[in-house]
């Protein structure tokens, strides 16, 4: 697209100018979202920590997951442009990196000192499931932040 004098390409801020609310400013996605989101990536190791003694924690993920696309189609469906803005940007491209290698080293440390210290083997997913959680919860908020940070700065 171009601009009024035909010249310079429009950015997608320009692009999404029609769109923004009257005040100017772009409201951010609330913070329950971020922990639904941590709850869906942590949500595979503690159904894995707790399906032994409890058969129904199986289908957690898919819980988890049903409310998410639930609450994506009706609540946030007025925010999901400005939610792919945001998951498509490069600090989120960043944080997906963040946790696959944070993952990685939590598997093989663990893996490593669990050998060495019995109990710890027991709550391995545990502790993996509440560590992305949080690490992808302060992550997504964080990426959100920035992101809003920038956008709302010109208004």
């Amino acid at each position: 697209m171009d601009d009024s004098n035909g010249m310079l390409p429009m950015r997608e801020a320009d692009a999404t100018a029609g769109a923004r609310p009257v005040d100017g400013k772009i409201e951010g996605l609330p913070g329950w979202y971020f922990v639904l989101v941590g709850l869906l990536v942590a949500s595979n190791d503690l159904s894995l920590q707790f399906s032994d003694r409890y058969h129904w924690v199986v289908f957690l993920p898919v819980a988890i997951l049903a409310v998410h696309l639930t609450l994506w189609f009706t609540l946030l469906s007025r925010r999901r442009r400005y939610l792919r803005a945001v998951w498509r940007s490069k600090q989120a491209l960043a944080l997906v990196a963040v946790l696959f290698a944070v993952r990685l080293l939590l598997q093989f440390g663990l893996a490593k000192l669990t050998d060495e210290a019995a109990p710890l083997h027991s709550y391995r997913h545990l502790l993996i499931g509440l560590v992305m959680l949080v690490v992808t919860t302060v992550g997504a908020w964080f990426d959100q932040w920035l992101v809003l940070r920038v956008v709302n700065r010109d208004r």
